[in-house]
């Protein structure tokens, strides 16, 4: 075999490897894009969108859009967007004292506090589930607002 017989060879094989471990590689890699995509799915599926209003009840508002895991409930969308929450827990669930240093004040009967609201896209308003906000568990794209606002109780 001639000198440039033999490089030709050499180098023809070279490329037949080259092309059969690129060809696996590319195999590989693809399956486990599907395994990934397979994975991602499924955890996809596993969380659900909401929107997160918190009025502060001086005119200031502060939109958040937040993935939450599935079964999640209004105080949880809430614990999502900010970390300075303060709350107390009760036999109906827990009340909500401050939100980012804005606490509740005056009395039992009449005051400032945080309420929290379900947008009903059905009437296109804000409604007032009168519970407690970890009673309520959200549905994907649900939108709710924390509300700094007078309140008013007959004795």
């Amino acid at each position: 075999m001639s000198k440039q017989r033999r490089t030709f060879f050499f180098v023809a094989l070279g490329l037949a490897v080259w092309a059969m471990m690129a060809t696996l590689a590319a195999a590989y890699y693809y399956s486990e894009f599907v395994e990934t995509r397979r994975t991602f799915d499924e955890l996809k599926s596993l969380v659900i969108d909401v929107n997160v209003l918190l009025d502060y009840g001086n005119e200031t508002l502060r939109w958040h859009s937040e993935t939450v895991i599935a079964g999640a409930t209004s105080f949880d969308a809430l614990l999502a967007v900010t970390t300075n929450v303060e709350y107390e827990t009760y036999t109906f669930g827990v009340y909500v004292t401050s939100i980012d240093g804005v606490q509740t004040e005056g009395g039992a009967h009449s005051g400032r506090g945080w309420f929290w609201y379900y947008w009903d896209a059905a009437t296109s308003r804000w409604v007032n589930l009168e519970k407690a906000a970890d009673a309520f568990i959200l549905k994907p794209d649900d939108s709710i607002a924390w509300r700094y606002e007078s309140y008013s109780f007959p004795l």
